[in-house]
């Protein structure tokens, strides 16, 4: 996995899973945003289930919070959509956050 990822709970299905993308690694944040979305819903990143092309053009995520030309960092601002009912919010400092669908009762 390229990044931190945390459940919010061990006994039950996270709230909210957290993640982080380092912008100075080898993974492309889709990568991070994949892995992340794979390890939440418990499945394997490479089964080919999880396709973000429906919901964000990969290509431009990984452009919007690239790092400036002189190297600085991106300060502010976020994206979220939604990946098989789960919702995705990416902020400009590399945090990910899922929030894993509603149990029905």
């Amino acid at each position: 996995m390229h990044g931190n990822t945390s459940p919010a709970s061990s006994n039950r299905p996270p709230a909210v899973y957290r993640a982080v993308h380092e912008f100075d690694g080898p993974a492309t944040l889709t990568t991070t945003v994949i892995h992340a979305l794979a390890d939440c819903m418990g499945v394997d990143p490479t089964d080919g289930r999880i396709s973000l092309y429906d919901s964000v053009d990969p290509d431009a995520l990984d452009r919007l919070f690239r790092p400036r030309h002189d190297g600085t960092p991106r300060s502010s601002g976020q994206l979220s959509f939604v990946v098989d009912d789960h919702r995705v919010t990416v902020h400009a400092d590399g945090e990910i956050l899922i929030e894993p669908p509603t149990p029905r009762r």
